[in-house]
């Protein structure tokens, strides 16, 4: 491979990598919005919800 291809595969491997953490980080921010709710809540698993997810009552 010559010098101009080798640098954009190492800039593309540079920006995919960026853009794992980034992913990285919205996961980890995503599975604590997901526990404060779940705290914040207090819901008991075993009870039946009266909503689905979208809020629309369970029929």
């Amino acid at each position: 491979m010559n010098e101009q291809a080798i640098s954009l595969l190492q800039q593309i491997l540079d920006q995919q990598q960026k853009q794992t953490g980034l992913l990285e980080q919205i996961a980890t921010q995503n599975q604590a919005l997901i526990e404060a709710l779940a705290d914040e809540q207090g819901a008991d698993p075993d009870e039946l919800s009266l909503t689905y997810l979208d809020g629309s009552p369970c029929l």
